[in-house]
């Protein structure tokens, strides 16, 4: 299903949130020693666009991409909307979206709800997935929901063990495996193409992936008005 059990909120108990990475926050967990192999249940693939780099301070997420897909890679749904981050929008000249797409964009706060449910019961994917588990933690945060731990996976560093390419931006590992990324830059765009590239990275690594960290409910729903920036080109 996709997403699972989005229709029923279950609460989550504040202690489950995980501090994991150098920073000492987050909410990523990776593989590692562990007896859960969660790869069957298939992977939410999460892309975001923001204002800046600064997740814990002046910083917001603008736009963001999911694609749901099962354990042999074929994709089972995408979501995506633009996001009214409360101050300008920052690195336009990036992202390419300005302050007029984001009249009538939702809060974070009004789809952090389908958020959770397009990541429920399934690992969490991002390429330099760092970036997106700090900013989805902080934006939770903001929303007054303490995520538990996730199990996740980041393509960078499995791109970095093993794809002979001068350096591993998305870009350059999706040409090597002979993936188009179509609306680079774009939330949803990237979440597709890094989609599209985990089956050839999960092939080339050939040993199976193991968490410590289960799956937990999110107590997402699919309420919420959405403003998706593929729909801005019919207006």
């Amino acid at each position: 299903r996709v997403p699972a059990c989005a229709q029923h909120i279950v609460p989550v108990v504040a202690p489950t949130y995980c501090r994991i990475d150098e920073r000492g926050w987050g909410m990523f967990s990776y593989p590692g020693p562990g007896r859960h192999a969660h790869t069957a249940k298939g992977f939410a693939v999460v892309d975001l666009e923001t204002t800046g780099f600064d997740a814990a301070a002046k910083d917001r997420i603008v736009e963001v991409g999911i694609v749901r897909i099962d354990a042999s890679g074929s994709e089972l749904g995408a979501f995506s909307t633009l996001i009214d981050p409360g101050r300008s929008v920052g690195a336009e000249a990036v992202h390419h979206i300005d302050d007029t797409m984001l009249r009538d964009a939702p809060t974070f706060g009004e789809i952090a709800p389908a958020i959770r449910a397009w990541l429920e019961g399934v690992v969490v994917v991002a390429h330099d997935a760092g970036f997106e588990d700090a900013f989805l933690t902080a934006e939770f945060h903001r929303a007054r929901w303490w995520p538990p731990a996730l199990p996740a996976l980041d393509t960078l560093p499995l791109a970095q063990s093993r794809v002979p390419t001068p350096n591993h931006r998305l870009a350059t590992v999706c040409d090597w495996a002979g993936i188009t990324i179509h609306n680079p830059h774009s939330a949803l765009g990237d979440a597709r193409a890094t989609a599209q590239l985990l089956p050839h990275l999960l092939a080339v690594r050939r040993r199976p992936l193991r968490w410590s960290t289960p799956l937990r409910p999110l107590g997402g729903s699919l309420s919420g008005r959405y403003r998706p920036r593929e729909s801005l080109a019919s207006l």
